[in-house]
């Protein structure tokens, strides 16, 4: 067996490093377990950082104290996945909290401290629960305990981690740096910090005192997972854990796993989301795409199958294609008969025959767009992958890829382990081949999102305001996009191209209107408004969507393109041009093709749409921002031409190419760990579609591409956690919807979590999005 060596332990750029954590896997009926001496029970301090395994819904423990099974505290995942705290006295529950959010989100890490004190004057203060450094306040239950009340907690009974003592509801997934302060109520800021360069929690080292009964759990000895490192020698006793539980896999270093929210409904994991476990036709895809760049591997052993068949496959499949069953065609496998699937086209009969036992490892370079495939350790066809010689395939697109485990057979259940290497490989990587670790990946282009783009919500005062960002970073914002929330009014779009007080309206073809009480200036880290109704209302809430594209272009001979504002960095450019009635090219600025133009006529006839250009859609195909209309087809949109790295091709429509008449474009080009502009395919199932970004989004637009349907609109402001459910649409004046929970925003992207014709029915669907944090530095949500 090969030990990891330093590449794959290289530090994610944290001033703090975590260098393991523990593995506790439900199956094993995993857990620490402990019985300390009677101490102070009306104040403590527990903090916590995990990462889930398998999402099942079924009430998962994180934390307990307990006699029996009618007397016992508990801090748990809820059957619902939301955290519950709660106190049962002889059967009758005394403190109950319960969250409003959920948490099933599996590609990332999450910090939770909980702050216990009855000593606390107003009850509400009593238990505080804190999420990546974020004091929770929406509760779906919330009784808190009585004046000074005595918990379990400190409580001369059995204190056990990841279970309870009258037994199930273990844990599954990770734990990382455990600290329990007995006798103070602490707060998050001990424990954790905001990072000033990225805007994200991360950990912090506890140097405060822990108590008599505290501790200090790290998991740095593999033989002792119970070994308290806080100086107290308050250890605890393991059991179900064996010393591979130990894992390189931490808060500071979060790795590949299989996806437990990207799934064949047949499918189950195990083992910290590393064992698959699959009874019918389908694919599991993994948690971190690749970059679009660079060398990786990775490996995946075939421990069983019920009955020998030569279906069973091991490849990679483009993130943007994964979808739930990862089955799309961007694909290339390699399946047990020895042939290989490549974006839909089989060849057969390439390399040897594999089967159970067999650990294959798959090495792909997307520098030079080559893959290869071992069967232990034996590249397969000749193949070199050090070398770069006699690749499995070659030529392919240089995108972002996830691992890929495929069930080819409805009959067979099959299991699997996949090492992205988190435990020892069982063969040496290539030279210059990387594992999948967020530390390996390159830092991203954008290291703090918030600098190019930003939601703001604010109160309309109905006289006159400034707005200012409120987040991690601050820009003069170049485009400002603006709802009112509780009245039917008008969106209203503004840009520096076109100047303050110019309104335009997603939901109209109305021509521009010049209005001086809208948006009348764009300051240094906002803007200024008047007090018009569309911006301004008194007691009325607004939410306003500000990107950065503050670079002029400048002309041949020096002097200023008032008509064009670009940003190459967030990829995204607002020009104007001149329309001439035949088809003609429109320069963006971008210097790469843009993925999502916005385009249309400012001053026409007043009846002129928002033509939109998707990538997705391909150059045949537009589709109209201000209706709920399915994409068309006809070459009036971009004359059957895709933009090129300079300009866009813009045909004959008369909405957005009139003779003499100006036109305003937006153009979006998309920028790894920032932006994506893509599709999915719906599957009609509330366990939707999980779309893999390569970020946490930040605001999401998605739009039925097949049939009539509205264009959806979500931020992470708006909700500040999950299920997403607060609801606008682009080509409607109608308040906020909050009828139906459609979505979750995880570290990776987001996951369908409705049906309906809006987000899942079984169709195309086409999305925009941004990112809050690139998935790099991204904690859970």
């Amino acid at each position: 067996m090969t030990m990891f060596g330093s590449q794959w332990l290289a530090n994610a750029g944290s001033t703090y490093e975590i260098d393991q954590s523990i593995r506790f896997n439900d199956d094993d009926s995993a857990k620490l377990s402990r019985t300390p001496s009677a101490g102070n029970r009306t104040t403590w301090t527990y903090s916590v950082w995990l990462k889930r395994g398998d999402i099942p819904g079924l009430s998962k423990d994180i934390f307990s104290a307990s006699t029996d099974s009618t007397n016992r505290f508990e801090i748990q995942f809820d059957s619902s996945e939301r955290i519950r705290i709660f106190q049962s006295d002889s059967g009758s529950t005394t403190d109950d909290l319960v969250t409003t959010r959920v948490f099933r989100d599996p590609s990332s890490w999450y910090h939770l401290v909980f702050r216990y004190d009855t000593t606390e004057g107003s009850a509400s203060d009593r238990i505080k629960l804190y999420v990546n450094g974020v004091q929770e306040t929406s509760f779906s239950t919330s009784n808190y305990p009585t004046a000074s009340y005595e918990g379990d907690v400190n409580a001369n009974v059995v204190h056990t981690i990841s279970s309870r003592e009258s037994g199930g509801v273990f844990f599954d997934g990770y734990m990382a740096e455990i600290n329990f302060v007995s006798g103070t109520a602490k707060a998050a800021s001990d424990f954790g910090k905001t990072d000033a360069a990225t805007g994200q929690w991360v950990p912090k080292k506890y140097t405060g005192a822990y108590g008599t009964n505290g501790f200090y759990l790290t998991g740095a000895n593999s033989s002792d997972f119970g070994e308290d490192f806080s100086g107290n020698n308050n250890d605890w006793t393991s059991s179900g854990l064996a010393a591979n539980d130990q894992m390189s896999d931490s808060p500071t270093n979060n790795w590949c796993t299989l996806n437990s929210i990207s799934l064949a409904s047949t499918a189950t994991l195990s083992d910290g989301n590393l064992t698959l476990s699959n009874t019918s036709t389908g694919a599991t895809t993994c948690t971190l795409a690749t970059p679009s760049s660079g060398k990786w591997y990775f490996e995946v052993k075939f421990d069983s199958q019920s009955a020998a068949t030569t279906s069973q496959a091991v490849g990679v499949v483009k993130a943007e294609e994964a979808y739930i069953t990862g089955t799309s065609g961007g694909g290339i496998y390699f399946f047990t008969d020895g042939g290989l699937r490549i974006e839909g086209s089989d060849t057969g009969g390439w390399g040897s025959a594999w089967g159970v036992g067999d650990t294959i490892g798959v090495a792909i370079d997307l520098d030079d767009d080559k893959i290869w495939f071992a069967i232990n350790n034996t590249w397969q066809a000749s193949g070199d992958p050090s070398a770069g010689t006699d690749p499995a395939a070659s030529g392919f697109s240089s995108e972002p890829y996830v691992s890929l485990i495929r069930n080819g057979n409805s009959s067979r259940t099959t299991v699997w382990t996949a090492n992205f290497g988190q435990n020892a490989f069982a063969y040496t990587p290539p030279t210059d081949f990387l594992a999948l670790n967020s530390a390996n990946l390159p830092d991203p282009a954008i290291e703090d999102p918030s600098a190019y783009f930003q939601t703001t919500l604010y109160e309309g005062d109905g006289s006159t305001q400034s707005i200012d960002q409120s987040e991690n970073s601050t820009f003069s914002p170049n485009f400002v996009w603006i709802k009112n929330r509780d009245a039917a009014d008008a969106h209203a779009l503004f840009d520096t191209v076109r100047g303050a007080t110019k309104v335009l309206s997603s939901n109209s073809a109305a021509n521009e209107v010049t209005n001086a009480d809208t948006l009348t200036a764009f300051e240094s880290d906002g803007f200024a408004l008047g007090a018009d109704v569309i911006v301004n209302t008194n007691a009325e809430s607004y939410v306003a969507w500000q990107w950065d594209a503050p670079t002029t272009s400048t002309n041949e001979d020096g002097s200023v393109d008032s008509t064009l504002s670009v940003s190459q960095t967030s990829g995204f450019s607002i020009g104007t041009f001149v329309g001439t009635g035949s088809v003609l090219t429109v320069g963006h600025g971008l210097g790469v093709a843009p993925d999502f133009v916005i385009v249309r006529v400012i001053n026409g006839d007043d009846n002129d749409n928002w033509n939109v250009y998707h990538s997705a859609l391909g150059n045949t195909k537009g589709i109209r921002l201000n209706l709920s209309n399915a994409s068309g087809t006809s070459t009036q949109y971009w004359n059957n031409t895709s933009p090129t790295a300079t300009v866009t091709t813009v045909g004959i429509n008369t909405s957005h190419n009139v003779n003499t008449k100006t036109s305003l474009a937006y153009s979006f080009a998309a920028v790894e760990g920032f932006s994506a502009f893509g599709s999915y395919e719906g599957n009609a199932n509330v366990n939707g579609p999980m779309v893999n970004l390569g970020f946490k989004p930040a605001w999401v637009m998605i739009k039925n591409a097949d049939a009539t349907g509205s264009w959806l609109l979500f931020d992470t402001a708006r909700d500040t956690y999950n299920a997403v459910h607060k609801l606008l649409f682009a080509q409607l004046a109608n308040v906020e919807d909050t009828s139906n929970a459609y979505l979750d925003i995880v570290s990776n992207g987001f996951k369908i979590r409705s049906t309906g014709n809006g987000t899942n029915n079984a169709v195309t669907y086409i999305y925009a999005a941004f990112a809050e944090n690139p998935f790099k530095t991204a904690n859970a949500r």
